[in-house]
Parts: structure tokens; C-alpha cells; sequence
């Protein structure tokens, strides 16, 4: 089975020696497949047209191999007035670098009435360029057909997989009768399963996601070709989500997976303070007070540059809790209760006004839209939460 990452975010795009770094990551761990397709590589996206650097053809043929059990697939978005020759010319030497394949991305694209021509071009590459070709179709996400879907399985080669998202971009749960369902949709063909976990691009960058691969069925392994993870653009951060989803595409435990990792580098704490309530990890609705003290004593290491405003957030945070318990326990004098309240109420304030999300607060965006049966998006409830944090929580049960 397929099992592995595609870099497809939005944002600033992996460093080749962070690449090379996951790919020994994902070898460890059972993974055997690394697609390169970060949206804003230039020449993923971008300038498709122009042809691969010498420097970037070399740092293929490094990612080629680096692991012998890891294959490296070169994703591409042509523009709608793309060739075969076009592709060919630019694709070819990335096969001969020593690639495994190519994916053609045409997500997020508005070509619905372009699947005619996204069938003939996989169809071209999978015969000229004699490797693996695989295709992100502009109708990804979603259970129903649609013209673009039908006019897309009408005559494609039998070898070329085509991913889907599940029954949304971003997903809570993806069940078995789900991709059933989507089979169904794509002329029997089973997907090609890109997880946009633990992805946080676009509207959902004020969220860190720490957590466990969770709420994909079991037997959802069976009705998959494959299981391809979408990382964030924290390459370390990414690591407990897709430690866990390989565990589970492989049959192992993907919860025991993901706290074995996140306690054997300390990110248990943090972890759990950039949950959600619905998240398995997330540390119920009254920590105690020893809880509390572990976040703000917290020091994590190892986690990316870029994590460190969530690491602040929730160690800030936790003070604010345990300033508030105090609080409460503390009212013999009314006057140093009275100033203690406003100067608690200050702090609060300042810490709200942060630009990421800690303790389950919100307001949370995420895109839980799908494809409709014509192909287009559509809006859905949980696209959009707003609730309070746990500190909000907290100073506000001491503030009233």
C-alpha cells in the first residue's frame, strides 16, 4: 500500500535538506512515498512551463536516492493551455534523474469543463515517459459524480491513480463506506487518499496541529489504493500526526504510535494545549491545577522556529489559569482582590489579542466544504467555529 506525504501546502515551501531529512523519517517509519508538489514551488505552479533548474534536477536526483525503500514522485499544475510535448520535455528529465513518477495537479483550478484534456495528458505521460502517473483531478473532494468525473474515467489509462480528500477538503472522519462511495463516483477505480492532516495553510494558520491520525476507520485501509499525508510547513511539528498515520496504514496503533513519539520529545504539553475538544488529545474541560503547571513550565525542544508563538501563547496562557485559581482562593482582602482582578483582566486581554489559537479557542476556519455533483464547491457547517478557550474559560469563572 501507498503510504507516505505529499508537500502540497500553501506557504513557504520545505528546504531541500528538510526534505532529505523526512524521507530518512519516513523510511523509519514504514512510509514509501514522497511527492514533491508544494504549491508556491515556482516551478510547480507558478511558471510550469519553465524547465526544471540543473540545481533542482540534482536535488531530485538526491531525494531519488536517499532511501531505497521511498520513492520520490515530481508533482506539476500545467497551465490550461499546456502540451503533452510541453510536459514530456519538462517531465522527462526528472525521470531520467532517477524519479519514480510524476503527479499532475489540477486542484484548485477553475477548469471543470478541462477533464477531456487532463485525461489525455496523464494518458500521454503514462505511455511516452514509461513510469508512474498520477493524477490530483479538479473535482478532489466529495462522494458524487459529475460530468467532469465521468468525462475523466471515460477512456484514462488503467495504471494512472487519481487522489481525493475525502467527503471534504478537510476532514473530522473519513469512513470506508466513504471512499466506497467516491469508488463508485470514478468508474470503480479506488482513490488515492490525500489527508489534508496535519496541514495548516491558508485560513487555518492560526492553528498548530500536534495531534494523533484519528477517526479514519479501520477498514477505510481496504477501499484505498494509498494514503498520502499533507504536512504543515513545520517539517518537525508534522512528524506526531504523520508518525501516527503511517502506524495506521501499515495496521498498527495509531494513537500508541503518536504518544509514544510525542513523550519521547517532550511535545505531550503542547500538544495538548493547541488541541481541540474534539481532538483525542485534547486535556479535558478542567485540567487540574498540576496540568496547568506543566504547560507553563513547559520548555519543548526540537520543534520548529516557526511554532514558537504557540509555545509562548500556551505557556502565557497557563499562567493566566493558575493566576486565576489563585485568585479565587484568595479573597479575604476585597481590595487586593479588586486590583488583582483588573490586573489579571489586562493580561487576559493582551493575551487574546495573540494571532494563534491555544486551549480550543476560536474562532476557528477551516475549509469542511466539498464537491457538489457538478463539481463546484460547497460550503458546510463546521467551516466556521467560534468557541471559547479554556482560559477564557478559567479567567472568566474568576472575573465574575
Amino acid at each position: 500500500m501507498i503510504s507516505g506525504i505529499i508537500e502540497g501546502f500553501y506557504g513557504p515551501p520545505w528546504g531541500h535538506e528538510t526534505r532529505l531529512d523526512f524521507i530518512d523519517f519516513l523510511a523509519a517509519h514504514g512510509g514509501n512515498t514522497y511527492v514533491w508538489a508544494a504549491k508556491l514551488e515556482p516551478r510547480h505552479r507558478e511558471l510550469w512551463a519553465e524547465p526544471f533548474t540543473s540545481e533542482e534536477l540534482e536535488q531530485f536526483a538526491e531525494l531519488a536516492s536517499r532511501q531505497d525503500a521511498v520513492e520520490i514522485l515530481i508533482g506539476l499544475t500545467p497551465g490550461s493551455d499546456a502540451t503533452s510535448e510541453q510536459l514530456i520535455n519538462k517531465l522527462r528529465p526528472v525521470i531520467e534523474s532517477g524519479c519514480h513518477g510524476v503527479v499532475l495537479s489540477f486542484d484548485d483550478l477553475p477548469v471543470l469543463d478541462a477533464a477531456t484534456k487532463h485525461r489525455d495528458l496523464a494518458n500521454e505521460l503514462i505511455e511516452q515517459l514509461n513510469t508512474q502517473v498520477w493524477l490530483v483531478p479538479t473535482h478532489y473532494a466529495g462522494t458524487t459524480s459529475s460530468p467532469y468525473l465521468e468525462k475523466l474515467f471515460d477512456g484514462l489509462h488503467d495504471d494512472v491513480l487519481v487522489m481525493w480528500t475525502g467527503v471534504h477538503v478537510v476532514n473530522d472522519s473519513i469512513t470506508a463506506h466513504n471512499a466506497q462511495l467516491r469508488t463508485a463516483a470514478c468508474n470503480n477505480r479506488k482513490p488515492l487518499l490525500w489527508d489534508n492532516t496535519p496541514v495548516n495553510d491558508a485560513i487555518m494558520s492560526e492553528a498548530l496541529h500536534l495531534g494523533p491520525y484519528a477517526s479514519r476507520e479501520t477498514a477505510l485501509r481496504h477501499e484505498i489504493s494509498g494514503l498520502l499525508l499533507n504536512p504543515m510547513e513545520f517539517a518537525s511539528a508534522s512528524r506526531p500526526t504523520i508518525a501516527s498515520g503511517l502506524a495506521w496504514a501499515r495496521g498498527d496503533d495509531a494513537w500508541s504510535s503518536w504518544k509514544t513519539y510525542v513523550a519521547t520529545k517532550g511535545w505531550a504539553e503542547i500538544a495538548a494545549a493547541t488541541a481541540f475538544p474534539d481532538d483525542p488529545h485534547w486535556p479535558g474541560a478542567r485540567p487540574s491545577d498540576e496540568w496547568w503547571q506543566s504547560v507553563a513550565d513547559m520548555q519543548p525542544e526540537g520543534l520548529d522556529v516557526g511554532c514558537q508563538p504557540w509555545i509562548d501563547a500556551a505557556k502565557q496562557g497557563a499562567a493566566l489559569v493558575l493566576s486565576a485559581r489563585k485568585l479565587l482562593a484568595e479573597t479575604s482582602d476585597p481590595e487586593i482582590a479588586v486590583l488583582g482582578s483588573f490586573h489579571l483582566a489586562v493580561k487576559w486581554r493582551t493575551w487574546k489579542r495573540l494571532p494563534v489559537l491555544t486551549y480550543g479557542g476560536g474562532p476557528r476556519i477551516r475549509p469542511v466544504v466539498t464537491n457538489d455533483e457538478n463539481g463546484k464547491f460547497a460550503y458546510r457547517n463546521g467551516t466556521v467555529i467560534s468557541p471559547t478557550s479554556l482560559v477564557d474559560d478559567e479567567v472568566m469563572r474568576c472575573l465574575k
